[in-house]
């Protein structure tokens, strides 16, 4: 597992790369809102159910109660995806964790991070999956037994899908990506993703018994 260092100087590397990027190509590129004021730059975007401000050229990331600081790895993930943000359009298809370029290098973290923890927690309670999930702003599709997708990032979707278990199978389940995903994020941050929206909704479910 990384380290507070890690993360840390991952930080540390990503503020420095933003530093030397156009701010204003990156909102239309990220599909972020590009605010400035006198000498004062912030780019301003949904993340997951909150609204995010990176400063640019600092790289200060904010949510929306500027008290409570975001944790590393969320601030690394966002300056990440905008610095990898590529403008491209959804693929209109959706594919594994392991069809993302190096995801089956990754799919080991991906699996502890969310696919194991979607299914302990929602395997044999697929309706509570849905009920959490249309509470935190996700939208239904479907497929198996319950499908929720939620908007991750401006050009971003996530799935999580579950198939419920019987006296013969075991439940099953997976988080779902539209195939652009692999121009936006790399597959070890694409794997850290899918724990970030995972986590909250298993947290709703312990806080409920």
């Amino acid at each position: 597992m990384p380290r507070v260092d890690d993360y840390k100087n991952a930080l540390a590397l990503a503020q420095e790369e933003w530093t030397k990027q156009d701010p204003q190509r990156a909102a239309l590129l990220s599909g972020a809102t590009y605010q400035k004021e006198t000498d004062q730059v912030r780019l301003q975007f949904p993340f997951m159910d909150r609204v995010i401000q990176v400063s640019w050229p600092e790289g200060l990331v904010q949510g929306p109660d500027p008290a409570k600081e975001l944790t590393l790895q969320e601030q690394v993930l966002i300056l990440h995806y905008l610095l990898k943000a590529p403008g491209a359009p959804l693929a209109g298809h959706w594919i594994t964790f392991r069809e993302i370029p190096s995801g089956e290098f990754y799919y080991s973290a991906f699996v502890k991070r969310a696919k194991e923890p979607l299914v302990k927690t929602f395997g044999h309670r697929p309706q509570l999956l849905k009920e959490l999930g249309l509470r935190r702003g996700g939208t239904l599709r479907e497929e198996g037994d319950v499908c929720i997708c939620f908007q991750a990032f401006p050009k971003i979707p996530v799935c999580l899908i579950l198939w419920a278990g019987d006296d013969e199978f075991p439940p099953e389940g997976n988080v779902l990506f539209d195939a652009s995903i692999a121009h936006y994020l790399i597959a070890e941050d694409v794997a850290v993703l899918s724990g970030m929206v995972v986590y909250p909704l298993m947290g709703m479910a312990y806080s409920q018994k």
